[in-house]
């Protein structure tokens, strides 16, 4: 039924586009009457059909091995959103709203299509999974008509082949993200805006906007294209201001740019040294920076960059003698005397917004708005956002990191390109329809990057790195005409190479830990495991919270739907903790999930702060069930409220970066973990809660197969362990006094007999049965003993 249900759809697609190639095949012919031997021709056509869908056969095949590659890992980095999706379509189809009963940051399409979908086909993320590969498949198979509309089937070929090898496109295509349907109502659109200006047919421009309009419904990072794309079909009726444009284009785009830039940036550094050196403060140090090579992390270093951009300009208008008032003047000029054409143009793109989002959104909540659009207002800020986009790619050249380019390969392939060309002295070449894409482009990048507030990041500009995967399409097409077919099929053969390298990093390295990404190589495997101890301990979970909603819907508890965002509700909406805690126990929150994503040492403290606040209040107010941590600093954590154990403290514990970690209250005060033979057991530790015992399993892995185990049981300031089979090593997180024997113990001496630790302001009582105390440096000691006993002092 998958299946079915998916082929039926791609065949209504296949359809409509091919009436619209049967239409410009019919005028082909009408316009050819030189056409003769039609059964050689058809013998000939035959032959190159067979040889353009076995091509196609092998995109689509790549296309779905490099996506499925991929479609079982999980890592916390990125699955947060994938669990906030699949959770909010879970509850949708259980009667929920969005916006009025679950808090939503984003247009109501998505959800609502993703909802139907696991409805349809099952309600687990696999399935959501497959949502994002089916419009993936449906935007090659646009993109090959693109290709068709600009040229002829090859141009679509090569189209076709970038979109499937692409890296970027490989993640967000296997993942359950909005990026796919902003993929395919992004290509949908420019081909309808391409047959506009190709035909000139106005109906063509309304249904581009209207596309790019419902896109925005799916996800508004589409609104800045969309914006692109109304002006330029807005002005296509002017021949004087589309010249204007193709002429920005041409200074835009120039050889002479490249001294324009390298002059800029020379002054640049010369005006910073002159500013260092007469006020070497920090505030100036750490303003006053070269915008784009230096990181931009303050708001004040828009000084700079207005400087920069000023510099630029004035070179700019000066070298070329060009000039922008008149133009601009041009401009509204034109849109107030069309202004019946800028509102119907406008009433296209508003159309499916206001069915949508007002049947969906604002029709359901009066805080649809307010959850949406200007929640996010504040997020980045136009231009600077450029600079630090730049400035990143800067920054991974410097630490050598540079597998993050992978995610802009044909922006740095199309830039290579054009430089090779221009130092051969030879003209870009590019069809005229890819001219009028080269435009779009342009006033695409112009409103991400200076209008828009929107953080940066590949997904987030993802129509801009559709067109100029297109531009590139284009580029390579026409190389022949200005470089030997040779030569053309060497650089195909290396270009291919290298997609494929990227690819493997994509689909290989980067899950298994091996690039400079995050990524939470064990995610999987301690729900996994999560999952097994719930089944053998018999605990039929009720109410559950998570940080990371994934964690939720994995597990499939029930939840308290408004709440599951917490990244939106704690940084976004600025809830404080306490409330929400507040709340959730209201609620009847009776587990609570902490894992990686909760613990990941993030850009904004006070939103870190905010998570830490969280798990620190969960750990003193609940019982530990299950903890599990990998030296990578993986972590999967369960607390349960129903469980009294231990509600008083002092002493709690916990697990992070493969070892247990004591608590005094809210205060880390020590880790530890097994030593034996010389062999360190901090790879991998679990902490499973036995509930008739009342105490807990620890296991401690060395590696994947060695372990050791025994049992802890807290009590109060106390902390027993039992069955120790090694040497406990504690490393405390400050410097410690070891007191035994009568004396203080130095490094390397050892004691017999309990010992006190006196770290900051705690005092440790440790004795227990046969135990030997080693202070091993001013923040460790080993411990060798079959029970040993933990006890916090008053200091």
């Amino acid at each position: 039924m998958h299946l079915k249900s998916s082929l039926n759809a791609i065949r209504c697609i296949l359809i409509h586009l091919k009436l619209v190639e049967n239409a410009s095949m019919k005028n082909f012919w009408r316009k050819s009457p030189n056409v003769r031997g039609g059964v050689k021709m058809g013998k000939l056509d035959h032959k190159d059909s067979v040889y353009r869908y076995t091509l196609l056969s092998m995109i689509f095949f790549a296309y779905i091995l490099l996506r499925l590659l991929m479609f079982e890992s999980m890592s916390e980095y990125y699955d947060y959103d994938e669990g906030t999706y699949l959770l909010i379509a879970r509850l949708i189809n259980h009667g929920y709203l969005p916006y009025r009963d679950i808090f939503a940051v984003h247009p109501p399409l998505y959800y609502y299509l993703l909802a139907v979908w696991l409805r349809v086909f099952g309600d687990n993320y696999i399935t959501g999974r497959a949502l994002s590969v089916f419009f993936g498949l449906l935007s090659l198979i646009i993109a090959y008509y693109i290709g068709k509309e600009i040229k002829d089937w090859k141009l679509g070929i090569i189209l076709s082949g970038l979109l499937a090898l692409d890296p970027l496109l490989i993640q967000v295509n296997s993942l359950v993200f909005h990026e796919s349907s902003i993929e395919f109502f992004t290509l949908l659109s420019v081909y309808y805006f391409i047959r506009y200006i190709k035909t000139e047919d106005e109906k063509y421009a309304y249904i581009a906007l209207f596309w790019v309009g419902l896109g925005s419904t799916s996800k508004f990072t589409i609104l800045p294209y969309a914006l692109a794309l109304y002006v330029l079909i807005l002005f296509n009726k002017s021949e004087r201001i589309i010249s204007y444009l193709h002429g920005a284009i041409g200074v835009i785009f120039n050889k002479r740019q490249v001294f324009i830039l390298a002059t800029t940036y020379l002054i640049m550094i010369l005006l910073v040294m002159a500013t260092v050196i007469l006020w070497p403060s920090w505030y100036v140090r750490a303003v006053v920076v070269v915008p784009g090579i230096h990181r931009i992390v303050y708001w004040d270093q828009i000084i700079p960059i207005m400087v920069l951009l000023v510099l630029w300009g004035s070179l700019t208008l000066k070298i070329f003698n060009c000039s922008y008032l008149p133009q601009v003047k041009d401009m509204i000029s034109f849109s107030l005397h069309n202004l019946k054409r800028v509102l119907l143009l406008a009433s296209a793109f508003f159309l499916p917004k206001i069915i949508v989002e007002g049947l969906l959104g604002i029709a359901i909540s009066t805080d649809y708005l307010s959850q949406t659009y200007l929640i996010q207002g504040g997020r980045s800020f136009p231009i600077i956002n450029f600079f630090i986009f730049v400035s990143d790619l800067f920054e991974d050249i410097y630490k050598n990191t540079l597998e993050f380019w992978m995610f802009i390969l044909p922006v740095v392939l199309l830039a290579l390109l054009v430089l090779a060309i221009w130092a051969f002295s030879k003209k870009v070449p590019m069809s005229s329809l890819g001219k009028s894409l080269l435009v779009l482009s342009t006033i695409t990048a112009f409103m991400y990057f200076a209008v828009s507030p929107s953080i940066i990041t590949g997904r987030f500009i993802l129509p801009l790195l559709l067109l100029i995967h297109i531009l590139l399409a284009d580029v390579l097409y026409n190389l022949p005409s200005i470089v030997q077919k040779g030569h053309v099929r060497t650089l195909g053969f290396f270009l291919v190479l290298l997609l494929l390298v990227a690819d493997f990093g994509i689909v290989y390295q980067y899950p298994h830990g091996n690039l400079k990404f995050i990524y939470a190589v064990h995610t999987k495997t301690m729900r996994d495991d999560l999952r097994d101890y719930l089944s053998s301990a018999d605990i039929a979970l009720g109410t559950t919270y998570s940080l990371n909603p994934m964690n939720t819907y994995y597990l499939d508890a029930n939840t308290v739907p408004y709440y599951i965002d917490a990244f939106g509700l704690l940084l976004l909406e600025d809830l404080n903790v306490s409330t929400m805690l507040k709340i959730l126990k209201e609620e009847g929150v009776e587990y609570f999930v902490i894992s990686t994503w909760a613990y990941y040492n993030w850009v904004n403290k006070e939103f870190r702060d905010q998570l830490r606040s969280f798990a620190s209040t969960v750990r003193m107010g609940s019982t530990l069930l299950y903890g599990e941590s990998y030296d990578n600093k993986d972590i999967l954590e369960m607390y349960s409220r129903l469980l009294t154990h231990n509600s008083a403290g002092p002493l709690y514990i916990s697990t992070y970066n493969g070892r247990v970690v004591v608590w005094v209250n809210s205060t880390e005060i020590a880790n530890f973990y097994a030593v034996s033979n010389n062999t360190a057991f901090n790879f991998r530790t679990q902490l499973s809660y036995d509930l008739d015992k009342n105490d807990y399993l620890a296991v401690q892995y060395a590696n994947a197969s060695s372990s050791v185990a025994f049992r802890l049981l807290l009590n109060g300031s106390q902390l027993i362990f039992l069955d120790v089979p090694a040497a406990l090593v504690f490393n405390f997180t400050g410097e410690i006094t070891v007191f035994g024997e009568d004396k203080f113990l130095k490094l390397g001496d050892e004691s017999n007999s309990p010992v006190d630790v006196y770290c900051g302001d705690f005092h440790l009582l440790i004795g227990g049965k046969d135990i030997k105390v080693r202070k091993v440096s001013n923040n460790r000691i080993e411990i060798i003993g079959d029970k040993i006993i933990l006890e916090l002092r008053d200091h």
